[in-house]
């Protein structure tokens, strides 16, 4: 009986460390991102379907499935790859000090050997979907990882430069559907651009102290009134509320949507005037929740008043 029972508490002991080292490589794959890719892309590519055409068509839905899947395995390929490469600095900061790789959970060869299956295994999905699509993919790995990724400790305008591929999955979405960059993908991707923008200025803000001890060039750290940053989170606010009007001209998208996008797009923009008359921490979290809140308000009006 004490055999049996010591037997069972080495199998719980195992089952947990198996657990514990699945979500260690779920964390590398950065799940936050992983479900603004797969919401983005899902939302560009309903947006692009044909009035004559549905959904649940097999066709269009199978070619949806492999799309998001190809997309968002390259995007979770790109995520592990940015863990790599910033390993030592995220070793530095509390925030991110226990992250698989600084803690030691993960190897360095272990997280390489995931990063080329996941990046491998999407894009060749993606080749099943069009040419197109899958080269959008891959512009958005190279930029994340070889562009964005080393610019983060040189450049402020990393943030820049990291919007792009933030944005080409939306992007990605429509051509999965249509295989071609109209003026509507671009519309896609200039909303996602700009939108993240204000997030992220917001997110350097509230985590300025902590980017400051990884050596991360952001605006929020050299500007110590908040002042520059607010501007340029007023301005990108309104450009995101700009961008996010342009559907209902294009004829993709109602009234509806156009109303309650632009409702969103003041809200933001109201929250980052708010940031600029007081930058704090506090302020500075109400423009983050609101940009969430923006975000998952236009995809939902856009599901809701596709034209």
């Amino acid at each position: 009986m004490a055999t049996s029972k010591n037997e069972a508490a080495i199998e719980a002991r195992m089952d947990s460390v198996g657990t514990s080292l699945i979500l260690q490589y779920y964390e590398l794959t950065k799940p936050g991102i992983s479900k603004m890719v797969m919401m983005t892309t899902l939302a560009g590519y309903y947006l692009a379907i044909p009035q004559s055409s549905s959904l649940f068509d097999f066709g269009i839905a199978s070619n949806l499935a492999v799309a998001i899947l190809g997309t968002l395995l390259i995007s979770s390929g790109s995520c592990v790859a940015n863990h790599i490469i910033e390993r030592d600095v995220d070793a530095r900061m509390k925030r991110t000090s226990v992250r698989p790789i600084p803690s030691g959970a993960v190897s360095v060869r272990s997280a390489v050997v995931f990063s080329a299956l996941l990046s491998i295994m999407g894009a060749v999905l993606l080749s099943y979907v069009n040419t197109l699509t899958l080269v959008l993919a891959l512009i958005t790995w190279v930029v994340y990882v070889l562009v964005y990724t080393p610019m983060k400790t040189r450049s402020s305008l990393a943030v820049i430069v990291g919007g792009i591929p933030g944005a080409l999955p939306f992007m990605g979405g429509w051509t999965a559907q249509t295989g071609t960059l109209d003026p509507m993908a671009w519309i896609l991707f200039a909303i996602l651009f700009f939108w993240q923008l204000p997030h992220f200025y917001a997110l350097s803000w509230m985590y300025r102290n902590d980017y400051r001890e990884g050596g991360m060039a952001l605006r929020a750290i050299d500007d110590e009134s908040g002042k520059t940053l607010a501007v340029q989170m007023i301005a990108t606010s309104v450009l995101t509320l700009l961008a996010s009007l342009v559907p209902t001209m294009l004829q993709s998208t109602g009234m509806l949507y156009a109303a309650g996008a632009g409702v969103l797009g003041l809200y933001l923009t109201f929250q980052s005037f708010v940031f600029y008359r007081r930058p704090d921490t506090v302020s500075a979290r109400r423009v983050l929740l609101s940009s969430y809140a923006v975000l998952m308000g236009i995809i939902i009006l856009m599901f809701i008043d596709k034209q």
